[in-house]
Order: C-alpha cells, then structure tokens, then sequence
C-alpha cells in the first residue's frame, strides 16, 4: 500500500516535476483509495487498488474518458507515463493518476438537467458494440438464492439479517423486470453519486470509469433517473427531458429499461452479504453491513419503478 513516503516514486513514474507532497487518503471506494499528490505541475489525484489488478484491464477505460472529454464532459484527464501508460506499479502498488478537481460531497440533489445532458455527452462517447454484457449488469439472483442467503445471516447473527427478510419479497418481485440489453453501447455502468459529483465551480463531474463496457443506453439512463431523480417525478422529468433534449439515444418507456439497476442491485446485496459471512474482522463486517444496508433504506422496487415511467412517458 502507499504511504506519504511514495511521493517521489509517483512522481517520478509519471515524469511530474518537484517539489512533490502525497497526502491521505481523502476518498476510498469498494475496490482501492485515492491520494492527493501535489507536485510542481499543480496537483493531481493518485488512484491505489487494494488488491493488485491487471494493469492492462484498468487501462482499458483510457479511450472511452478522452472520447468522454471530446464530447463534452467534464472528468478529470488523465495522466500517463512518459512510455504512454495508464497504470504502472510504484513500490509493487498499482497506481493511476489523473488532474485534480475539486469536489464537493456526494448528493443525488444535483440539479437534474445537467445530470440528463451530462449522461446524453457520454452516450454520445460511447461506441456501439457487440460485446457480451457482464452478469453484474443484466442478470438477477433468483428467489431461492436470495432466500438462501437469508437463512446464512439469519445462522451467522448478523445484525442486519431481519432488514434483508424484511426485503426479500420485494427484491424477488422486482426481478420479474429482467430483459436482455438491446443495442448496447460503451457506457460508465457505475453512475451512483459516488460517481457523479458537483465540483467547487458548480459544474458535474464524471469520476471512476473503470466499470465501463456494453450496456444499452436506456437502462442507464433509467439507473441515472432512479438515483438522481431520487424519488421525486419532477426531478426525474426534468433529468429525462434534458437527456432528450440533448440528443441521448435512451428512451425509458417500459419496467424492462430498469433491467441493469436491478441487476446491480442484486449482485451489490449478495456480495455485501456473502463477503459478510466471510469476514472475521470486526471493522470489515461493519463496512459490508454498512454497505448492504444502503439497498434497505433505498430499494429499487416495482412501485418505485413506476412512478419513474409515469413521470417520464
């Protein structure tokens, strides 16, 4: 892992000119954590995985952020080494680094219309594809897994075993939306507010790409009007009118269009609590209880899915 004491190492990776400080961590998501590196050029954010991933795989997003950028959107560039390379090892720890921007605090209150043309720019950086869409994005876990895993907590103790009973009928309910994507394109997959953040200047900020690949524009556009519009019909008009308006190729016009944030919703509770019963540190099983309880105190359901179509068609 980075420790302030890699600053030099970093810079001297990327060819960045001292005097050089690294700093934090000041974020950390579910896969790695982010530095602040300031150096002679201005400042710059330093990505680190926990665990060691295939430097080529977390470069495959490099073309799609540049063809972001020449569309329009604003997310931070990135930063390659002098032999051209995304990602590289310093001290035996992958790293990335990219521009740093100022960010304010994660809020699914961001003014919906920028959100909606800010997603149409990005439809229109991804290229249609025919590559396979990952089950992560598409698929359920099915009622006797999700009653299966129920049973597992319920064994376990977890503190958190009622809330997912609570929900179980609900989230096999919400299943039965599940269709095949349609014309996939390359898309970011992970738009959450973790990901799509206001900076200090007032303008919305893509981050974290590293998720991208095939999925059909319209169910992201219908995870972006879940998250974004936040319960709220006026928001998410006003999300889907400005994605129109700016020439996204999604159209949210059926409970099958909601496919990719059920799938997602699925697979983030079962390995929230699969990872759970495996854990024995005190610390990590509070993070992934933490973690999972974020789909019960917001679930995707029918009902929610329906008020989003009756605000949209």
């Amino acid at each position: 892992m980075l420790t302030p004491s890699a600053a030099d190492a970093v810079a001297d990776a990327y060819d960045l000119p001292g005097p050089v400080r690294l700093s934090g961590p000041v974020a950390r998501g579910q896969l790695g954590q982010v530095w602040r590196l300031d150096t002679g050029a201005g400042s710059h954010a330093v990505k680190e995985w926990f665990a060691s991933p295939d430097l080529a795989d977390v470069s495959r997003d490099a073309n799609f952020v540049e063809a972001a950028l020449a569309a329009g959107v604003f997310t931070p560039r990135l930063v390659r080494t002098p032999d051209g390379d995304v990602a590289t090892l310093v001290d035996d720890t992958a790293v990335r680094v990219f521009e740093w921007v100022d960010l304010r605090s994660r809020s699914r209150q961001l003014d919906p219309a920028a959100v909606g043309s800010t997603l149409a720019a990005l439809h229109h950086a991804g290229a249609p594809t025919d590559a396979a869409v990952d089950n992560w994005f598409a698929t359920g876990f099915g009622e006797s897994s999700w009653r299966e895993l129920h049973r597992r907590l319920v064994d376990e103790d977890a503190p958190f075993a009622g809330e997912l009973g609570a929900l179980v009928d609900q989230l096999v309910a919400v299943e039965s939306v599940i269709e095949p994507h349609e014309a996939p394109i390359t898309c970011h997959r992970d738009l959450w507010a973790d990901n799509v953040l206001e900076s200090a200047d007032g303008r919305i900020c893509v981050i974290d790409y590293e998720n991208m690949g095939p999925a059909d524009p319209s169910q992201e556009l219908a995870m972006v009007l879940f998250e974004f519009g936040d319960d709220d019909p006026a928001r998410a008009r006003r999300l889907n009118t400005a994605y129109r308006d700016a020439g996204g190729p999604g159209h949210v016009t059926r409970r099958g269009h909601f496919t990719m944030l059920v799938a997602e919703q699925a697979h983030i509770g079962q390995l929230a609590c699969s990872r759970w019963v495996g854990a024995t540190k005190e610390a990590e099983r509070a993070r992934l209880a933490q973690w999972f309880l974020e789909i019960p105190d917001d679930p995707v359901t029918l009902p929610r899915i329906d008020r989003i179509l009756a605000a949209v068609t």
